[in-house]
C-alpha cells in the first residue's frame, strides 16, 4: 500500500492534484508535462490498475470501479472538476503541444508555470485545424483562457508597421474608378484621377488663389494623400492647358508622387518647365510634349486629344479610352470661330465624331453655366481695344492676365499700327511673353516691346502703351502698386486711360474695386468690361455648353469645374435642353468616388477620399483650419497679448508683477490702466495654481494663466486677443 501511495503521490505531482485546479494552463507552459505515452506517471498508473484493483474498490473517498473509470490516457487532472461533457479528448490537444512537451520529462512539483504564447495558427501537419468554440459552463479553472484557445505568437515588427502605415486601397477588378481631388465647389485647383485596376492617370494639377479669410496664404492646392498612397501606380499627369488653376500645383505636388511623367502640348509644357525651373526640379521632372493628333497609351488607358478654344493657346480636351468605356474630359473651353493671335481653332470634327462612339460619360466645364447665350469672340474684343488705342490721346495702361497671349498679341499689333511703343511691367507677363515668343505663339519686333525699366517718361504720352499685370487687385501686383503710388517707374496722372481687360475672379471683387477707386482719385479714367467689351471669358456660356453636350452625346453627364450652383445650373441645362435623363446626371463633390463597370453602369460609390485644403504659405505647407490660421484670424480681429511671468529658478515663486506687451489690442488712451490690471490678474493666477500644485508643469501653468487673462479681457473689453504666456526663470 505504501508503494502504491508513493506512485499516486508522484503522479499527482506531475499531472496536478485533481482537488486543486492548476492556476495556469499546461499547454501554455513549455516546461509543464502532459499525460503522454511513455510518460513516467503514465507507466506507473498502467501497472497499478492491474495489481491493486480490489484494494481501490473498498473505502469511502476512493476511485470508482474500473468498469466505470475513464482510461487514464484520456484523463486531464487539471480539468477533473469540470463536467465530463466539457472535457475535450486529449488527442484534440496534442497537435498544439510543442516538441518539448511530447518528450518524456522528469516529474515536477505543481507550481504555477510561466505562460508563453505560441503561434495562433499552429497545428499538426496530419490533423486539420478545427474552429475553437467556447465551452459551456463559463470560464472556470481557466479552461477557455488556456486550453480552449489556440496559442498565439508575438506580433512581428512588420505587422506593427503595417498597422501604422496601412496598405493602399484594394485594387478593383474590371471597374473604372474616378476620384475628383479638386475643382468642385470652387474655381481653381483642378485635379481628377482616373483609375483602372493597377493603373492611374491624373488630369490637371492646379492651385487656387486664397480667399480673404486665409491670412498670409499664397495658394491652396489639392490634397493628394490618396495619390501618395498609390504613387507607384501613377502612369502620368495629363495637362489640358497652361493656366495656373490647372498647372500651378505641379512644383508642390510632383515631389510627393516621385515625379511621374507630365504630358501636355508645346506651350503648356513651356510654361510648366518655367515653373519647375523656379523650384529647381528640372533634373527630376519628366516632361513630354504631345501632338493633339497622336494618341498615347498610359497603362490600360488610351488617350486621344482634341483642340478647344480658350483664353490661352494650345488648350485641349481629353478622350480617355478604358476597358469599361470611353470618357471625355473637356478641360476649359468655348466655341470661337475667330480666335486671336496664332491660336488654332477647335477640332469640331473630332468632337462631332465622338457622338457616334458611345461615350460613357462627359466631364464638362461649368464656370459660365449661369450666363445665357454665347461667349463673344476674342476678335470682337480686339476691335474694341483697337478703337480705344486709336482714339485715346493720352497714355494708355492695359492690365490683363499674363496668360492671355492672344489678346496681348492683338494689343501689340494695334499699338504698333498706331505708332505706340509698348512697355511691359510685371515679372509674370514678361516671362510669359518670352516663352510664347520663343515657341512661336507670339511675334513682335524687339525694339517695339521693351521692359518698363527703360521707360523714363521721355516717351510722349500719345506714343506710350504700358502692358501690366494686376487685373485681379493682387496686393503685390504692378497695377496695385501704381494705384498706391508705390511703383518705381509709373506715376498716374490726369489724362491717363487705364483699361482693365479682365473679369473679376470670385472673391477678388473688393480688391479690384479698391484699386479702381485709387486710380480714379489720382485723375485716371478707368475702363472695364462693364463700360466696354474689353474682355471676354475663355469659358463657354450656356449655348456653348449645350453644343458640347449635343456633339458628344454621352450616356452619363458629370458637370465639373466650378461652384456647386454653377454645376447645378449646368446639370439643369443638360436635362432640360439636351434631354439627358435626370438619373444619368451625377453631381459629385471633391473626394467622391465614381465607379463604372463593363455593363455600362456608372454610379457614385460609398467610398470617400480625404480632400482637405492644403495651404501654401511662403515655403511652408499646412492644412486649412490649422492652429496657425486660427491664431492669425484671432490676431487680425482682436490683436495679441504677451504675458511675461518672472519666477525664482529654485522656489518657483513669483518674483515681481508680470510684464504685459500688447499689439493691436487696445487704443493708446486705455493702454496703461488695462495693462496694469491684466498684469495683476496674471500674477494672481500664477500664485493660485502654484499654491494648489507646486509641481504643476509649465503647460498647465500657461493654460491657467491664459484662461484667467482671457476671461478678464472679455469682461473688461469684450474682446478675445491671442494670449501668449511666457515663463522666465531668473
Amino acid at each position: 500500500m505504501d508503494k502504491i501511495d508513493e506512485w499516486l503521490k508522484r503522479a499527482n505531482e506531475e499531472l496536478g492534484n485533481p482537488k486543486t485546479p492548476q492556476p495556469q494552463n499546461n499547454l501554455l507552459n513549455k516546461n509543464a508535462t502532459q499525460p503522454q505515452k511513455g510518460n513516467f506517471a503514465q507507466q506507473q498508473f498502467n501497472k497499478s490498475k492491474q495489481m491493486n484493483q480490489k484494494k481501490f474498490q473498498s473505502g469511502g473517498n476512493q476511485p470508482r470501479p474500473m468498469q466505470q473509470q475513464r482510461p487514464v490516457q484520456q484523463q486531464r487532472p487539471i480539468q477533473q472538476q469540470r463536467p465530463m461533457q466539457q472535457q475535450r479528448p486529449v488527442q484534440q490537444q496534442r497537435p498544439a503541444q510543442s516538441r518539448q512537451q511530447r518528450m518524456p520529462q522528469r516529474p515536477q512539483k505543481s507550481m504555477p508555470p510561466k505562460t508563453q504564447q505560441k503561434p495562433a495558427n499552429l497545428q499538426s501537419p496530419t490533423q486539420p485545424q478545427k474552429k475553437q468554440q467556447r465551452p459551456s459552463g463559463g470560464n472556470r479553472g481557466g479552461f477557455f483562457k488556456s486550453s480552449g484557445q489556440r496559442i498565439t505568437k508575438p506580433v512581428s515588427k512588420k505587422k506593427i508597421e503595417a498597422q501604422k502605415h496601412p496598405q493602399p486601397p484594394q485594387i478593383l477588378k474590371d471597374k473604372l474608378k474616378i476620384v475628383p481631388l479638386g475643382g468642385l465647389n470652387e474655381v481653381g485647383k483642378n485635379m481628377m484621377a482616373f483609375e483602372y485596376e493597377g493603373d492611374i492617370i491624373v488630369v490637371d494639377m492646379g492651385f487656387e488663389f486664397p480667399g480673404e479669410d486665409l491670412l498670409g496664404v499664397d495658394y491652396v492646392i489639392p490634397d493628394t494623400t490618396y495619390l501618395e498612397e498609390n504613387k507607384s501606380r501613377i502612369r502620368g499627369i495629363v495637362l489640358t492647358h497652361g493656366h495656373l488653376d490647372h498647372i500651378g500645383g505641379i512644383p508642390y505636388i510632383l515631389p510627393k508622387l516621385n515625379f511621374p511623367p507630365l504630358f501636355g502640348t508645346k506651350l503648356t509644357m513651356g510654361l510648366v518647365k518655367k515653373r519647375i525651373e523656379e523650384f529647381k526640379q528640372e533634373k527630376l521632372a519628366k516632361v513630354s510634349i504631345i501632338d493633339p493628333d497622336v494618341p498615347i497609351r498610359l497603362g490600360k488607358f488610351l488617350l486621344k486629344f482634341f483642340r478647344v478654344a480658350h483664353s490661352i493657346p494650345d488648350s485641349i480636351g481629353v478622350v480617355i479610352d478604358t476597358p469599361v468605356g470611353k470618357l471625355v474630359h473637356t478641360g476649359d473651353f468655348k466655341f470661337d470661330e475667330s480666335p486671336a493671335g496664332f491660336q488654332k481653332k477647335a477640332d469640331i470634327d473630332k468632337i462631332r465624331a465622338l457622338g457616334g462612339q458611345n461615350v460613357l460619360a462627359l466631364f464638362s466645364d461649368s464656370t459660365n453655366a449661369l450666363r445665357p447665350g454665347k461667349s463673344i469672340s476674342e476678335s470682337e474684343v480686339g476691335k474694341t481695344l483697337e478703337e480705344l488705342i486709336m482714339k485715346t490721346t493720352g497714355r494708355i495702361i492695359v492690365a490683363s492676365f499674363s496668360t492671355l497671349i492672344g489678346r496681348m498679341q492683338q494689343i501689340i499689333d494695334y499699338a504698333q499700327k498706331h505708332n505706340r511703343k509698348i512697355f511691359v511691367s510685371g515679372r509674370s507677363m514678361r516671362e510669359t511673353m518670352e516663352i510664347a515668343s520663343n515657341l512661336g505663339y507670339m511675334k513682335f519686333p524687339k525694339d517695339v516691346v521693351k521692359d518698363i525699366k527703360q521707360y523714363k517718361n521721355k516717351t510722349p504720352d500719345h506714343e506710350t502703351l504700358i502692358l501690366t499685370t494686376g487685373s485681379q487687385g493682387e496686393s503685390v501686383s504692378a497695377l496695385t502698386r501704381i494705384a498706391n503710388q508705390d511703383h518705381p517707374h509709373i506715376k498716374v496722372k490726369k489724362g491717363d486711360t487705364i483699361v482693365i481687360s479682365s473679369s473679376p475672379i470670385v472673391g477678388n471683387e473688393r480688391a479690384i474695386y479698391n484699386v479702381i477707386n485709387n486710380l480714379c482719385l489720382l485723375g485716371a479714367q478707368v475702363i472695364n468690361n462693364q463700360i466696354m467689351d474689353v474682355h471676354t471669358s475663355g469659358h463657354g456660356y450656356q449655348d456653348d455648353l449645350k453644343t458640347m453636350i449635343d456633339l458628344v452625346k454621352p450616356k452619363y453627364f458629370i458637370p465639373v469645374h466650378g461652384e456647386f450652383f454653377m454645376r447645378q445650373a449646368h446639370a439643369f441645362l443638360a436635362h432640360q435642353r439636351c434631354n439627358i435623363p435626370e438619373e444619368n446626371i451625377i453631381m459629385i463633390q471633391n473626394g467622391d468616388v465614381l465607379l463604372a463597370e463593363k455593363n455600362g453602369v456608372m454610379k457614385k460609390s460609398d467610398e470617400k477620399v480625404d480632400t482637405k485644403y492644403i495651404v501654401i504659405d511662403g515655403l511652408g505647407e499646412g492644412e486649412m483650419g490649422s492652429q496657425v490660421q486660427t491664431d492669425r484670424q484671432i490676431m487680425a480681429r482682436n490683436g495679441a497679448l504677451v504675458v511675461l511671468i518672472h519666477i525664482n529658478r529654485k522656489t518657483k515663486a513669483l518674483k515681481k508683477t508680470p510684464d504685459v506687451v500688447s499689439r493691436g489690442f487696445m487704443y493708446m488712451h486705455e493702454t496703461e490702466q488695462i495693462t496694469q490690471e491684466i498684469a495683476q490678474m496674471a500674477g494672481e493666477a500664477y500664485k493660485t495654481i502654484h499654491k494648489k500644485n507646486k509641481n504643476a508643469n509649465r503647460q498647465d501653468i500657461k493654460q491657467y494663466v491664459k484662461q484667467s487673462v482671457d476671461r478678464f479681457a472679455h469682461l473688461k473689453l469684450e474682446r478675445r486677443p491671442l494670449i501668449i504666456p511666457l515663463i522666465i526663470e531668473d
